[in-house]
């Protein structure tokens, strides 16, 4: 008879075994623990922070920069509970790094995170983009398309994960990956998704993972996600609905919104009569009738967003919004304050956190004046903020 010895082989096959186990993606129940009510109740509120290391046309550097201290004073004294800061992949990337992370651009990140910390917030790291530098609104570029992109992604975020893994899990959180596109090929990023998130889990096992669907992250696609093995997620939706009212004249969107102008919030055959009588080209008069008769008012936001409430309970998961607000520079503020108030007092009574686009700029909270924060009362009072 030839072979190992019997306690020599059970013991090279117990330790075989456990390097398996080891081997294993840590996306289990026994690896992770659930949402806890304090991540909950810390994402209740809070606006989103674009500028510093996404949609920025400067060199990436110190928060402060973008983002002064009185800004999270106010921030805090709003009663706001977190904040939500995009990143853009190419910021924080390094190809000929073996991590794949920049550690210049890593050192600013991270300082800043110290920053907001030091306040009483929550932060969601929201990787908003592969690559902002090459225009539109596909953010997720190449994945699902490039498998070798897609296996990069993968690593880029385990290490990511396991840099940012230093910061309290308690108060920071993990977003990988802003509105998904895929049109068309829907059904490749539940997989993917999967993967990133298994990725992220060898980093950084505590910490809770924002999970969303695909084509813009929007409320449809969450409905028909299949939650993740991993008891240790939020799932995520962003809400710009109506499209026609929140994106009204935005120079990103399609031609057609692109010329809109003072679209009425509620919506009915009477209220966008006289726009249509203003003389509105056929494609315009025949998307602005359309709005006209879907009514779209408080009880139908409600609705919507009582949809998302059901699947969080049908699942047993929790859910936010990450996403919602009216472009305003076209928008009357009358009409934009009454959509953030519907939008607001829906997700509250869903039971749904919630996180305004943005903070400043042309979806802003707040208006600048000489480079300070001048808080918009009226938008402020819509979303149920403290207003002095």
């Amino acid at each position: 008879m030839t072979g190992l010895p019997p306690r020599r082989g059970l013991a090279m096959l117990a330790a075989c075994l456990f390097a398996w186990l080891l081997s294993l993606p840590m996306t289990g129940h026994a690896e992770t623990t659930r949402v806890s009510d304090l991540r909950t109740r810390r994402l209740a509120k809070g606006v989103n922070l674009p500028g510093w290391f996404w949609l920025t046309r400067k060199p990436v550097g110190a928060l402060e920069r973008r983002y002064p201290d009185a800004d999270f004073r106010l921030i805090e004294r709003l009663g706001l509970t977190h904040v939500r800061v995009p990143v853009d992949m190419a910021n924080v990337y390094a190809a000929d790094e073996p991590t794949l992370l920049n550690p210049a651009h890593l050192a600013y990140l991270d300082r800043g995170i110290r920053h907001i910390l030091s306040h009483d917030l929550a932060i969601i790291v929201d990787l908003h983009s592969i690559s902002q530098k090459e225009g539109g609104s596909n953010y997720s570029g190449p994945l699902g398309t490039e498998p070798a992109f897609t296996d990069r992604f993968c690593r880029f975020w385990n290490a990511f994960a396991q840099h940012l893994s230093r910061f309290d899990p308690d108060r920071l959180l993990l977003e990988p990956m802003n509105e998904p596109v895929l049109r068309g090929n829907e059904a490749k990023w539940p997989p993917i998704q999967r993967r990133v998130i298994a990725a992220i889990r060898r980093g950084a096992s505590q910490h809770t993972v924002l999970a969303t669907g695909a084509r813009w992250s929007n409320l449809d696609t969450l409905l028909e996600l299949e939650p993740l093995d991993d008891p240790n997620i939020i799932y995520n939706f962003h809400f710009y609905e109506p499209h026609i009212f929140t994106h009204q004249g935005a120079s990103w969107s399609s031609d057609w919104v692109k010329a809109l102008r003072n679209i009425p919030y509620p919506s009915s055959p009477e209220a966008v009569r006289q726009l249509l009588e203003t003389g509105a080209d056929r494609q315009s008069a025949r998307h602005i009738q359309h709005y006209g008769q879907q009514r779209w008012n408080a009880a139908k936001v409600e609705g919507r967003l009582r949809l998302a409430s059901e699947w969080a309970k049908r699942h047993g998961v929790p859910v936010i919004c990450d996403e919602f607000g009216t472009y305003k520079r076209y928008c009357p503020p009358a009409y934009r304050v009454a959509w953030l108030r519907d939008v607001r007092k829906a997700c509250e009574t869903s039971g749904i956190g919630w996180c305004m686009w943005t903070f400043d700029g042309n979806f802003g909270l707040v208006d600048r004046k000489n480079g300070a924060a001048v808080v918009d009362p009226d938008v402020a009072k819509a979303l149920g903020l403290n207003v002095e």
